[in-house]
C-alpha cells in the first residue's frame, strides 16, 4: 500500500480548484509521484524508466520556468525601484 499516494489527476484537480498556495506545494506533489514511482516499481521496469524520463523532462521545464520567473521578478523590482525614484524626485521638486 502506498503510504502517501499522489497522481496527475489529483494534481490537476488541485490546480483547477486553486488549492496550491505556492509553486513549492505543486512541485512537492509532482516529486511525490516520482518518489512513489521509484519506491514501488522495480529498477529497470517500464514504469520505473518512464518515471525517470518524465522526471527528466519535468526538471528541464521546471528549471526553465524558475529561471524565467526569477528574471521577471528582478525586472519587476527594477521597474518598481525606478518608479519609486521618479516619485521621490517629483515630490522633492514640489
Amino acid at each position: 500500500i502506498i503510504k502517501y499516494p499522489m497522481d496527475l489527476f489529483t494534481i490537476n484537480l488541485k490546480l483547477k480548484n486553486n488549492q496550491y498556495t505556492s509553486l513549492e506545494e505543486f512541485e512537492k506533489d509532482i516529486r511525490l509521484i516520482f518518489r512513489n514511482c521509484y519506491k514501488y516499481n522495480d529498477i529497470g521496469s517500464e514504469i520505473y524508466c518512464s518515471g525517470e524520463a518524465l522526471e527528466s523532462d519535468f526538471n528541464k521545464i521546471w528549471n526553465e520556468k524558475l529561471i524565467l520567473q526569477k528574471k521577471q521578478t528582478r525586472e519587476l523590482k527594477r521597474v518598481r525601484d525606478n518608479d519609486n525614484d521618479a516619485d521621490s524626485s517629483f515630490t522633492s521638486k514640489l
